[in-house]
């Protein structure tokens, strides 16, 4: 079913109150999590690259398969503790609630980040900040994007959840100038790489002291706290008084929706969960969230962000500092293009006219890259002179970024965390960002090895795989603009869908409010 045919059962016009500035504050707030994410992607590639880095990890004369090696351990351990981390999130955060879980997530991030600082060229103490940092990253990348759309207006979901995303670009670019600013300007030395890894440190505290101060998730109230808990968080929330028909009508939907979830409770462990994820309408879901961040992964923009001076030297840019300045306007770019896409466009055009576009823009730019690689072979000239074909594929590099911000960037999340019903919202969410982080993971062990041994063949793979998508697109992802959290049963063919609001007000007075109330006492026990 194409969603454009869908219509939002919220019969109750949303007043100005509920555009308060409450939730862009705690969308900003939480959204440090995705800072710690951003800037990872952005300093750890140009880092590793410094002298002093390699002086102090003993790779200055080491040979190209050890240096790969090392390139490819450092980054991709952080990824594979953000795969364990973004699992492990899922049950954290139903139990604990999520505000506390993205505490928690903070001070994990914290404790790898400082091994990382204070590891004096031990690679093993190195690594392992990396792992145990990638925990926190993993648990804050599942995390954010989730708690904000379930306390995000239906109309302005995709702008909240997109500062997720805005934040990671954010962090992202600071640490590309970071890095250059490093460079030209001091310090140096050993401290010249501490100093990158040390700025972790910032957006980390800013997150765990900030969510101390943020509300509770209205929707987990709801379903662990109870009607009552899920009002007063509301009412807060949305800035109106308790009687008002629009507040009435959300709270009905939230506790409708949990009515029949829990009506159709299979239990809990691992069997369970199955169950749920297998019954009709949640599949589905599931498999169009997880082949989301598959294709957002191989659109290849982790690897510009990883090794990004690498990749600009292949394409003829010579020279470190070159490479690193124009890393950082890669950053720029990135930044101004993503505060378009998720401000005034993302709820505007919808999400999956923004995947197809974008795709289209990515594969094009992605195709000359290659083309130009595989013809010029820039990076065997012996010439530090950069031809008129280099400049156009540097130039095709920033359009990629632009068609990467207007898609890929930030879609998936803000998708993934809104198609999911909530008695499988933390599990799907949770194994959507595992696929992300998994899928990372081998693109940052592969991409050193994929550069140095088939070149032009990188850029290729990655525009074929960007332009399968396109058609899957196409084919197989309704669009979610505007429409509940609610909703999202009825779009994806849940048989526990509520039609209208007056179908959940009578389902609510027929008596299964009373099941709720049960389901709470139990969780509470």
């Amino acid at each position: 079913m194409r969603s454009h045919k869908m219509h939002t059962v919220m019969a109750t016009p949303a007043p100005a109150e509920v555009y308060n500035w409450r939730v862009y504050i705690i969308a900003v707030i939480a959204s440090m999590g995705a800072f710690i994410f951003g800037y990872d992607l952005a300093f750890i590639g140009t880092t590793i690259t410094q002298k002093s880095f390699k002086k102090d990890f003993g790779l200055l004369h080491a040979d190209v398969e050890r240096s790969d090696a090392f390139a490819a351990n450092i980054v991709s351990l952080l990824q594979a503790g953000c795969f364990f981390g973004s699992l492990l999130a899922a049950p954290i955060g139903d139990r604990l609630g999520r505000r506390w879980a993205l505490v928690i997530s903070g001070v994990v991030f914290n404790i790898g980040s400082l091994m990382q600082t204070v590891s004096f060229g031990n690679t093993a103490v190195m690594f392992t900040g990396r792992a145990i940092g990638g925990l926190g990253v993993g648990a804050a990348s599942m995390l954010v994007p989730l708690y904000v759309a379930e306390l995000s207006p239906p109309a302005i979901r995709g702008r909240l959840v997109g500062i997720y995303e805005i934040f990671v670009q954010v962090g992202t670019c600071i640490g590309f100038w970071i890095n250059y600013g490093i460079a030209v300007n001091g310090p140096y030395g050993s401290n010249a790489w501490r100093t990158s890894f040390a700025v972790q440190l910032i957006p980390g505290v800013l997150l765990i002291i900030g969510m101390c101060f943020m509300p509770e998730s209205p929707r987990w109230l709801a379903r662990y706290r109870g009607s009552e808990a899920a009002e007063a968080g509301l009412i807060k929330l949305r800035n109106l008084p308790l009687e008002h028909g629009y507040l009435q009508e959300e709270l009905t939907l939230i506790m409708h929706q949990i009515s029949e979830e829990t009506r159709f409770d299979e239990g809990k462990g691992i069997k369970s969960t199955i169950r749920i994820i297998s019954r009709k309408g949640n599949w589905n879901r599931l498999l169009i969230g997880i082949t989301m961040f598959v294709f957002m992964q191989f659109a290849g923009s982790n690897a510009i962000n990883y090794y990004s001076p690498r990749i600009f030297k292949s394409i003829g840019l010579k020279g470190t500092n070159a490479g690193l300045y124009a890393t950082g306007i890669y950053g720029v770019v990135r930044l101004i293009a993503i505060i378009i896409a998720m401000n005034f466009v993302v709820d505007r055009f919808g999400r999956t006219k923004m995947l197809m576009v974008g795709g289209a823009i990515m594969a094009f730019s992605m195709w000359f890259i290659g083309a130009y690689v595989k013809i010029a072979a820039p990076s065997t000239a012996a010439s530090t002179h950069v031809s008129g074909g280099g400049y156009a594929a540097i130039v095709f590099i920033y359009i990629f970024a632009l068609g990467f911000c207007f898609s890929y960037a930030g879609v998936p999340w803000i998708y993934c965390a809104e198609i999911f019903p909530m008695n499988l919202r933390s599990v799907g969410m949770g194994l959507c960002t595992a696929t992300h982080w998994l899928f990372n993971f081998v693109i940052a062990r592969s991409v050193p090895y994929m550069i140095t041994n088939i070149g032009y063949g990188t850029y290729f793979v990655f525009a074929s795989i960007t332009t399968i998508g396109i058609i899957w697109v196409y084919l197989f992802v309704p669009e979610t603009k505007g429409l509940t959290l609610e909703d999202m049963d009825r779009m994806f063919g849940s048989p526990d869908a509520v039609e209208t609001m007056e179908d959940a007000i009578h389902d609510l007075e027929k008596g299964k409010i009373d099941v709720v109330g049960e389901h709470v006492e139990v969780v509470k026990s």
